[in-house]
């Protein structure tokens, strides 16, 4: 790889925001992230968030909570709730002198501590009553009745309702909070069995956060024997039980708070950035969901595929990566296009952050049409340019492609050739030091972190050009698509042995040809839908009816076995399983137009009889015999490297004379000598590790072939 390509994805800040925190950093969708340096500055950066004119209540109350234990934090939500106040930590032993001076910036006059001296010193509220604020400590002798203490301070004990959470595991209380500071519902704390503090006598409804595994039945049937109604908000884990409580929660926004949902630590339950979110949730109304820190919860993306609202992560990159909120947060349509462009490929996929990955290109002939068609589907650069494999019907039209719009990476098959149009590609691609790289079979192509494309073939190994195809397996939600350009048997045998298959849509490889789409590979692509990109009444055949026959013993039914003919393909996947299919007539037109079918088609074909009587691929040179009993015209008559897939177009006032020979030249020493010698081209255009010559008429019939 000439340079190293990053991606990074870059979303702005809606220009709406009444207060921008130096720790206030753009995300996703325009959600932001609001962090700090560290534990106490994160808390900081919380607070300017949602008060950041400074306290409003005549009170003006701060709760303050030590920062390596989250229990003390988690039940003042009510607190946090009734005060209108802020969460704010400190360590043990000494107040940062960063949350001294957020104090006075918020004009803060009254403060809450948390717990006992253990939790925090009172040189830490001798501190705070020397600096002038009215502290008050609010404690138990354990976290249990610490929370209970919490409580009656707010006066939320006298409530009718109460929430109860384990209070040795976090999360659930994580979920709670939300609903507990917005409604000014109590939070109390129970171990899996037991509740330590007794509830107050006037609770008659307790909505228990968890499953059976953190709260116990029994506790449940303890209550219920008392005359309580009892509820329970769970899932099958953290981020299910969460996303039940965010539904069961009417907020008055429909924007959310996005919180590390486990422990920074795996002795202890430590959850830094968190513990100060349900204050942020009662200001501003919002729910708090639970994310992991690096893995995407395929649940928790779906639940927030129906918000639409923008997020608030706490905590920095370290607490939730970018990768994971923007998987979460960027719910968009992908689109794959199947771009009609005769006998040759090309594949557009534009990805639901608006990422554009160009497939293949056509011949250089259909390099105008592919920039038609990607104009008028608003492309304006390519993120990824993918050549398969050199032959030129994938590589032609990359050309004027590249030429014609900024390309940030290109990805080669590593596979050699030496036509001119390979020759072409690999100058322009020098000459405008497009980054240019040849993936390793198993990896994943980093375009959009929504989207996994992963390379299930190169040209490692091959010295064939078809089987040396890069291959693509391309996933988003719960729909793949399989893409493998020229890829024969053996290529297919070795991703059958190594790969996962499935897909619900796969182009066809080779465009049909009998040598591709194995039975084995295709049972197990076991497609939905299949593609064929091939040329209208192209002189190959193409699709082989066997081919269309494997498809449909793979269980592709007729209606979904879509042949181009003339036609763009376009594949729309919402993220989910949702899959839905598009049609329509190349509106940019092709090299290669329906042909007018001959009325009174001649039966007798009168072309003539020759024979290729030999290919040496080093000198460069075919030789070709008249062995009919006339003069032939070669007007309409073409050669063909198989491998380079070039074409010799005979010269339209040639005529080979009865019984005599022509060479065909190519390469740098090529010439002309009419009537013995015609020149074909300078560049070397036949494949020396092995390639096919053949000749056709001008009705297209394939008159010799001749393999080295």
């Amino acid at each position: 790889m000439k340079n190293i390509f990053s991606f990074l994805t870059i979303f702005l800040l809606s220009l709406s925001l009444v207060y921008q925190s130096p720790s206030t950093v753009d995300a996703a969708n325009g959600s932001e992230r609001v962090k700090g340096d560290n534990r106490y500055e994160t808390a900081i950066a919380i607070s300017k968030k949602g008060w950041p004119n400074g306290l409003e209540t005549s009170e003006k109350a701060v709760v303050l909570a030590r920062a390596d234990n989250p229990a003390d934090a988690l039940a003042s939500a009510s607190l946090a709730g009734v005060k209108d106040a802020p969460i704010l930590l400190t360590s043990t032993n000494s107040l940062p002198s960063s949350v001294h001076n957020e104090l006075k910036r918020l004009g803060a006059e009254k403060v809450y501590a948390l717990g006992g001296t253990n939790a925090i010193s009172n040189g830490v509220i001798s501190d705070l009553k020397v600096k002038g604020y009215s502290v008050e400590r609010v404690s138990g002798k354990n976290r249990f009745e610490t929370a209970s203490a919490i409580n009656e301070e707010a006066g939320t004990n006298n409530n009718s309702e109460a929430i109860l959470v384990n209070g040795l595991t976090v999360a659930d209380a994580l979920s709670a909070s939300s609903n507990s500071a917005i409604n000014e519902v109590p939070i109390y704390l129970s171990t899996k069995d037991k509740i330590p503090a007794s509830l107050p006598s006037n609770i008659d409804k307790v909505t228990i956060y968890g499953g059976t595994g953190v709260v116990s039945p029994s506790i449940e049937t303890s209550l219920k024997q008392k005359g309580i109604t009892v509820e329970r908000i769970s899932g099958k884990n953290r981020y299910t039980t969460n996303i039940q409580a965010a539904k069961e929660l009417n907020t008055s926004s429909d924007d959310f708070i996005l919180v590390r949902g486990t422990s920074v630590s795996k002795s202890t339950e430590d959850y830094p950035d968190a513990v100060a979110a349900s204050g942020l949730a009662n200001k501003l109304g919002m729910d708090i969901v639970l994310s992991h820190p690096t893995s995407t919860i395929l649940e928790t993306k779906e639940y927030l595929s129906t918000v639409d609202g923008k997020a608030v992560i706490l905590g920095g990159t370290n607490a939730i990566s970018q990768k994971v909120v923007t998987n979460l947060l960027t719910i968009g349509d992908m689109k794959v296009h199947f771009i009609y462009v005769g006998q040759g490929d090309s594949t557009l996929i534009q990805t639901p952050n608006g990422k554009n990955i160009l497939i293949d290109a056509g011949k250089r002939s259909a390099g105008d049409d592919v920039i038609c068609y990607l104009e008028d589907h608003g492309v304006e650069s390519l993120d990824m340019v993918v050549a398969t494999h050199p032959d030129a019907d994938h590589i032609g039209g990359l050309i004027d492609v590249m030429n014609e719009f900024p390309v940030k990476q290109v990805i080669d098959s590593g596979k050699s050739h030496t036509s001119q149009t390979y020759m072409d590609y690999l100058n322009l691609v020098d000459q405008k030091d497009i980054p240019f790289d040849v993936p390793e079979v198993g990896s994943y192509l980093n375009v959009d972190p929504l989207v996994d494309i992963q390379v299930l073939n190169n040209g490692d190994g091959y010295s064939d050009n078809n089987n040396a195809s890069v291959a693509l397996k391309v996933s988003y939600g719960e729909n793949d698509y399989l893409l493998t350009g020229d890829a024969a048997a053996e290529a297919e045998m070795n991703m059958v042995q190594n790969f996962d298959l499935q897909s619900e849509v796969y182009k066809v490889g080779h465009h049909g040809s009998d040598s591709s789409s194995t039975q084995v590979f295709l049972d197990e692509v076991s497609p939905d839908f299949a593609v064929i990109s091939a040329g209208i009444d192209n002189q190959y055949g193409h699709p082989d009816s066997e081919v269309i026959n494997r498809l449909k013993r793979a269980g592709v039914s007729d209606y979904m076995i879509w042949e181009l003919n003339g036609e763009d393909v376009v594949f729309t996947n919402k993220g989910d399983s949702s899959l839905s299919a598009s049609s329509s007539p190349s509106a940019c037109g092709t090299d290669e137009p329906t042909p007018e079918p001959d009325p009174e088609p001649d039966p007798e074909p009168t072309t003539g009889k020759l024979d290729i009587t030999n290919l040496d691929l080093d000198a460069e040179t075919v030789k070709i015999k008249n062995i009919d009993n006339r003069d032939i015209s070669m007007d309409g008559w073409r050669l063909v490297s198989v491998d380079g897939n070039q074409t010799f177009n005979f010269p339209s006032d040639y005529t080979l004379k009865e019984g005599a020979s022509v060479t065909v030249t190519s390469g740098r020493s090529s010439y002309e000598n009419r009537p013995s010698v015609l020149q074909w081209s300078r560049a070397y255009l036949w494949d020396n590790n092995g390639d096919t010559a053949r000749l056709y008429d001008p009705q297209g019939g394939l008159i010799d072939e001749f393999k080295r």
